[in-house]
């Protein structure tokens, strides 16, 4: 293994372990778990999402997504709304005005926690360290569909978000 990739695997290690202290199923912020976190988070950004859209979203299983959900409506954080399908399985999960006020607290912890992140990184490289967490997490991404070219500052991505379609390119923005 090259210095350089030995580098990179290290580093993409030591982010992995950092990451994982608080693993999916872990309580940390307001009692939830990461993963409960998120599904306030969908359901406070688009109310009414159907079961099997949170469980796809999640990476788990409907059935997994349904004990989840349990939970989270055993603290009055949401509500399961049968659907108006023929058979009314077809469930849809509202966020609950105490879920909205726990996900606004989580938003608060988390834009204070991202404050200080930010505030450690030295200004000249927060921009440039942007654009490599954009292109590390578009690079994560399942798929694979981008790919990065060009020399900092003047990265490009392009994209094929669907096969028929043609790549999009644009030029990513380091400063947004």
């Amino acid at each position: 293994m090259s210095k350089e990739a030995a580098a990179w695997s290290a580093e993409l290690e030591r982010l992995a372990r950092v990451l994982n202290r608080v693993g999916p199923d872990e309580v940390c912020c307001e009692g939830l778990t990461p993963r409960q976190c998120g599904i306030l988070r969908t359901l406070a950004d688009k109310q009414g999402a159907r079961l099997s859209d949170l469980a796809k979203e999640a990476g788990i299983t409907p059935s997994a997504m349904t004990r989840v959900l349990e939970k989270l409506e055993a603290q009055n954080l949401v509500q399961r709304v049968r659907g108006a399908a023929e058979d009314g399985r077809a469930a849809k999960v509202a966020i609950t005005g105490r879920g909205r006020g726990v996900r606004a607290s989580i938003d608060k912890l988390m834009r204070e926690r991202t404050k200080a992140i930010v505030t450690a990184i030295p200004a000249g490289f927060r921009p440039q360290l942007l654009a490599g967490l954009r292109m590390l997490n578009q690079s994560l991404e399942p798929g694979g569909c981008c790919e990065f070219s060009g020399e900092w500052p003047d990265v490009a991505v392009s994209c094929n978000l669907e096969k028929s379609k043609p790549a999009a390119r644009r030029k990513l923005n380091a400063g947004q």
